[in-house]
């Protein structure tokens, strides 16, 4: 059988977008949907976190994407010849951010300027969302309007043109900027600043907006509701985190059975080198019924969780509700034994093969064979490495004044 292909037909633009996202959360331990939450995990994300996703690096790329296509208009560029210049600025950005010396979250930095997928398509959806452009579209769409590049004159500096696709009040990078012989990503004061005033607009009762207006930095907490300051939230936001750690502690459970069920098949099957895993998984089912037991499961209605996912638009398919439902209750009522309850494991094999068919591992003996020891092993954390990095990094050039340049 010739290799796995990932091809982008005919598709919109925000469905390529959407397909490279999927593509990079197959890299993210916690994010991959071996059994079919994955409609639920990012209307949840999307409740806590609006505009942002997996692929987002640093925070300062969401104003050298819209400084790049208003310096292209300044120039007299439009449409494809406005595309292809962003394209090589992008490209000659890569070598400027490297020259700069930090290197965390840099697009390119492995391949340099032979980079397939560039900022501009990463958060474009973001600017997008966060009203830094203000046009919807695709990228060649976008580049082929009638953009104003620079306010008229003083008096208009902070107005906002209904006319302008990108923001008029976005502050002006550097003056050796389109140099692109050296930058890094540190915001300054100015740039900080008003990336947290658009955010906190575009997206209120979130716990974004919650975050970002703290201006307080977070720690190393792998899930935001570990975190003192996201706790910290009321109402409606605070509901909507509960709801994601319920979620994320629940369906981990289920991972983790998938995973002690292919432990055991890789035994059956004498592949030696998954030796000690179903050991493994058995002691993580036994730590996770504490946790289980900590979200107060018992209490847990999950009508709610039903409804904040509708409510984004993304109501969770019925025979995804009735495994999630069953599944719960099935924890609920297992005596802390749920690695050996019969009808829990069945369930976990009856969604698999749903989900995957004839590629299901536990039924197809070549993929077995083809197991790397964990699948989808990781509980969700619903984008919060990202999203706590992009907080910390406004909250840094607020309060230093990152030079940037």
């Amino acid at each position: 059988m010739s290799p796995a292909v990932l091809a982008w037909l005919d598709y919109s633009e925000s469905d390529q977008r959407r397909a490279r996202e999927i593509v990079s959360m197959f890299l993210q331990p916690e994010s991959r949907d071996e059994l079919g939450i994955g409609r639920i995990r990012d209307a949840l994300s999307d409740t806590l976190f609006p505009g942002t996703s997996f692929l987002l690096t640093r925070a300062r790329y969401l104003l050298f994407v819209p400084w790049l296509y208003r310096e292209g208009v300044r120039r007299g560029h439009g449409g494809q010849k406005l595309s292809a210049w962003v394209d090589g600025r992008e490209r000659r950005l890569i070598g400027a951010l490297r020259a700069g010396g930090d290197h965390a979250g840099l697009i390119g930095r492995v391949v340099g300027p032979a980079v397939r997928i560039l900022p501009s398509t990463i958060y474009w959806n973001s600017l997008q969302r966060f009203g830094i452009l203000r046009r919807d579209g695709t990228e060649g769409q976008v580049a082929g309007l009638r953009q104003v590049a620079h306010p008229q004159d003083e008096a208009t500096e902070f107005l906002e043109q209904s006319d302008a696709v990108w923001a008029p009040s976005i502050p002006s990078p550097p003056d050796d900027f389109f140099d692109l012989a050296c930058c890094d990503f540190s915001l300054t004061h100015d740039e900080a600043t008003w990336l947290a005033e658009r955010i906190v607009a575009a997206v209120p009762d979130s716990l974004l907006q919650f975050l970002v207006s703290q201006q307080k930095r977070h720690s190393d907490y792998a899930y935001a509701w570990e975190d003192p300051e996201a706790v910290r939230a009321e109402g409606p936001v605070r509901d909507a985190l509960d709801e994601a750690r319920r979620f994320s502690v629940a369906m981990h459970g289920a991972a983790l059975l998938y995973n002690l069920l292919l432990a055991e098949r890789a035994e059956e099957l004498g592949l030696s080198r998954y030796e000690g895993r179903r050991d493994r998984y058995r002691s993580r089912l036994d730590e996770w019924q504490e946790d289980f037991q900590a979200i107060d499961a018992g209490a847990w209605d999950l009508n709610g969780l039903w409804a904040l996912v509708a409510a984004r638009g993304r109501p969770a398919a019925l025979p995804t509700r009735s495994f999630v439902s069953e599944w719960v209750d099935l924890a609920r009522n297992s005596g802390g034994q749920v690695a050996d309850d019969s009808e829990a494991r069945e369930l976990i094999r009856n969604r698999e093969r749903v989900q995957k068919r004839g590629q299901a591992r536990l039924i197809n003996e070549k993929l077995m064979r083809q197991w790397g020891g964990a699948s989808g092993s990781g509980r969700l954390n619903f984008r919060w490495t990202v999203v706590r990095r992009i907080l910390n990094e406004i909250v840094d050039g607020r309060e230093n004044g990152g030079a940037g340049a």
